[in-house]
């Protein structure tokens, strides 16, 4: 009996602890967000960089060597499967690539694959929720930081859309948690934006390097 009243308290405290989390928990926006840039400004900063050393015509023959090579199928595949598997890759690799390159056909190239990427992510998070040792992890997490997710879920997902996140991982997550698919999708159409963005930071640096 002692050993049972013992465990009932540690599960009273501990449910205490969870809901004082969920209440409790603030996040520094504006570090997350700064955080979230970074890697952006790396990616420019090796690509003017670079194109500054070896001069924009060798830019273009290496432009045209990869366009050859590989096509707008291959941009379109890459961003897709990066946006879609957990990797060490990041899908903004391609923009120091299609600089150069008319926009609308880029952008929504791009803005297509990427979104689609994270509604597949989506849909493998959910698949994943039914593996048993995956889905006891995720309703452990909803138990003890539900309301929490269900506050912030989405937003992650929306601020993951346009920052440079791991977007796959979250929209996977986002899954597993059982966020609503309702909330969820329509934030990947943000990768459009997101896209429009980012091909216009790297065509004006490659113009002024021009």
């Amino acid at each position: 009996m002692g050993m049972e009243a013992l465990k009932e308290q540690d599960d009273i405290s501990g449910n205490d602890h969870a809901g004082k989390n969920d209440s409790d928990v603030k996040i520094n926006w504006k570090k997350f967000i700064l955080i979230g840039i970074i890697p952006i400004i790396i990616i420019f900063a090796v690509f003017f960089a670079a194109v500054k050393l070896i001069g924009r015509e060798n830019y273009d023959d290496v432009v045209m060597l990869i366009d050859q090579n590989f096509g707008l199928l291959g941009i379109f595949l890459y961003v897709y499967i990066v946006d879609t598997l957990i990797l060490p890759l990041s899908p903004d690799f391609v923009f120091p690539i299609v600089a150069g390159m008319n926009p609308l056909v880029i952008v929504p190239l791009i803005g297509t694959a990427s979104a689609l990427g994270g509604v597949t992510s989506f849909g493998i998070g959910l698949l994943i929720h039914k593996i048993p040792i995956v889905k006891k992890v995720t309703d452990k997490a909803l138990v003890r930081w539900g309301a929490y997710i269900r506050k912030y879920g989405t937003l992650f997902v929306l601020l993951s859309g346009i920052l440079p996140l791991p977007f796959s991982t979250i929209c996977s997550v986002a899954g597993a948690m059982k966020l609503p698919a309702q909330k969820v999708l329509p934030c990947c159409l943000i990768r459009y934006i997101r896209t429009a963005i980012y091909f216009a930071f790297f065509s004006l640096g490659l113009s002024a390097v021009a």
